[in-house]
């Protein structure tokens, strides 16, 4: 089911002192034939690969072994660790960012999560977009993708709560407290943040980061009924699995 056909120059020797802990999902974001992104990936000037691409078909491609380090993530961060592609395996989706994802496509994820899960000892709960890693970069696999599919299979975490309050709870001007509960929470899920206690910037894009994940009914960077209900119940879900 994995096809060893292409190679990827763009690896090095992992970190020793970094863990494999989380796998990294991404689109390609480009709308472009698969011929064409297997060129830019075994291409040592892009100084980008992935470990594994999955076509429109369904077919994965492995373009670099598991034990070595692909350059997936770029600049990236997640729960204290600065270097996720030491500590991650990365999984390319052929999608151009503005489309669904196929059936065929997320049955292979499925299959190829399930089997690194398993062959890795990567836990449920570390298997997260790129943009959750590189909340200032990125914005795959985007809001399209289908999270909650994944978890009816045992994958990620996600929550059932209601998606579509959009009741605003606070205005942009600071409401201390009630920020700073919110910066803690998401830094705790994992997110790069600094605890300033003032909706700042870097705050409003991690908040989208994290509704493109969780809430993706809408993505504005505002914290409403929804966000905050559904925030409560992800940053509960990590801590339990975290001590599990």
């Amino acid at each position: 089911m994995i096809s060893h056909k292409y190679k990827s120059p763009n690896f090095n020797e992992r970190n020793l002192s970094s863990a494999l802990e989380y796998i990294i999902i991404h689109y390609t974001g480009v709308k472009a034939p698969f011929s064409d992104i297997c060129k830019w990936f075994e291409k040592s000037s892009s100084k980008v690969s992935s470990h594994y691409v999955i076509d429109y078909d369904g077919k994965i491609y492995s373009f670099v072994d598991i034990k070595y380090r692909a350059w997936h993530a770029g600049k990236s961060y997640w729960n204290g660790n600065k270097d996720i592609n030491s500590a991650s395996i990365g999984i390319e989706i052929h999608n151009s960012g503005d489309e669904d994802f196929l059936k065929d496509q997320l049955e292979s994820l499925i299959y190829l999560i399930k089997f690194l899960m398993n062959e890795c000892n990567i836990k449920y709960h570390n298997v997260i977009g790129h943009s959750d890693v590189s909340v200032n970069r990125k914005i795959d696999p985007g809001k399209r993708f289908p999270w909650q599919t994944l978890f009816m299979e045992g994958i990620g975490v996600f929550s059932n709560r209601d998606s579509y309050n959009y009741s605003r709870l606070i205005p942009r001007e600071d409401n201390q407290f009630f920020i700073e509960d919110i910066q803690q929470m998401l830094k705790n899920i994992g997110y790069e943040l600094n605890i300033t206690n003032k909706f700042d910037d870097d705050t409003i894009r991690v908040i989208r980061a994290f509704q493109r994940h969780w809430r993706s009914s809408r993505v504005n960077g505002l914290i409403d009924i929804s966000t905050k209900d559904i925030l409560l119940d992800i940053h509960s879900q990590f801590n339990e699995a975290r001590v599990a």
